[in-house]
């Protein structure tokens, strides 16, 4: 005797079994408006026989619907639509044999970006404003330091204290022979570096040595006295320690055991995610944080070099001695002070202790509050 049965979500056709049964929908569909787009993302069933999803929405557009999307890509920005608009999104699943789901909707008008403009604060010293970013729990100025106390002027590039002496030195990029604001700004290549740039600073400066620190053993009661130091930053804010900047590393990505290394370190293209989009030899940076650290050089001996291919920032943090001798064999004590340095060309963060009488940059943190 012949059986003749039916499975459920088939039928018989000529005594052959011929399937009627759509795939499972998609699920957890979130649609997700942006300017004049709209992004659906879903999850795919798992039936062996899914083969496609279809997309229809209105208001219609002139796109060609359903629109057809392959298994394995479960989101699809949609483009070109009218902000303000209230916009239904119909998702269908289909098998191989062309059965069709219901389908599941989602709703989602699209809306103009609201930009905000970006966070300041203002140096009461000066009146200078500086923009200012958060990375993780810290505040940072996203903007190099431009102050320079009263009665300070800046030193000509032949001018620096290379030996054991306890100055302190300002420059900016360029202005060759030195001397006051009025200079900078009556020079349109160097005020065009101070406004990007701001001024560079030797570790005396940075960290606002005061005058009665002359030698090795003042210095080392002054820095054990201080384990932040404020320096020239404005009221609020500090030049940044060695540590502060390991805090940043840490928060996009570097790891403990590479943030105390020296040299150019590279966990997760941290120099990347801190480098601007523009104003670098080559290999632009994503600043993916809004701190916008650009190629701004160094003074260095007796010159300037490496605009737009190398950048540094000071720390407050002292290092160690070097013992050097001077032209006349004398011997004294070199202090080595940590910095951050980027290059055009590396992906990752310099970490170094180099010459205090160099010439970098300074980016002030906030005091926590």
């Amino acid at each position: 005797m012949i059986s003749i049965f039916t499975l459920h979500g088939c039928k018989e056709d000529d005594n052959e079994l011929v399937d009627i049964t759509a795939p499972d929908e998609v699920t957890n569909l979130v649609a997700t408006s942006g300017d004049s787009k709209v992004t659906l993302e879903w999850e795919e069933p798992d039936n062996v026989d899914f083969a496609q999803i279809q997309v229809t929405f209105t208001p219609e557009t002139d796109l060609v619907q359903p629109i057809p999307l392959s298994p394995g890509f479960p989101s699809k920005e949609f483009s070109g639509l009218e902000n303000g608009v209230e916009y239904t999104f119909t998702v269908k699943t289909v098998d191989w044999v062309a059965n069709k789901s219901e389908g599941v909707t989602a709703k989602a008008t699209p809306a103009e970006a609201i930009v905000l403009p970006p966070e300041e604060m203002t140096d009461a010293r000066d009146g200078r404003k500086y923009k200012i970013v958060t990375i993780g729990n810290q505040v940072w100025m996203a903007e190099n330091l431009k102050y320079v106390p009263t009665g300070a002027t800046f030193s000509p590039s032949s001018s620096g204290s290379n030996g054991g002496a306890y100055t302190k030195h300002y420059y900016v990029y360029g202005l060759d022979n030195g001397g006051t604001i009025d200079d900078v700004n009556n020079n349109p290549a160097v005020k065009a570096n101070f406004d990007t740039h701001g001024v560079m600073y030797n570790w005396y400066a940075a960290i606002d040595l005061p005058n009665t620190v002359t030698d090795p053993a003042s210095l080392d009661a002054y820095v054990a006295e201080n384990s932040e130091i404020q320096g020239l930053a404005p009221e609020g804010w500090r030049v940044p320690s060695d540590e502060d900047f390991k805090i940043v590393e840490a928060t996009l990505g570097m790891s403990a055991e590479t943030v105390d290394k020296t040299e150019y370190r590279n966990d997760n293209s941290e120099g990347m995610k801190l480098k601007s989009e523009s104003g670098w030899l080559e290999n632009t940076g994503t600043d993916e944080v809004g701190f916008n650290w650009i190629g701004s050089g160094r003074w260095k001996t007796d010159k300037f070099q490496f605009l737009t291919e190398y950048s540094y920032f000071w720390t407050s943090s002292f290092s160690h001695y070097e013992t050097k001798t001077d032209q006349d064999d004398n011997e004294y004590q070199q202090v080595r002070a940590w910095l951050r340095y980027a290059k055009y060309n590396q992906n990752g963060v310099g970490r170094a202790a180099w010459e205090h009488f160099n010439g970098y940059t300074i980016r002030c943190v906030k005091d926590a509050e």
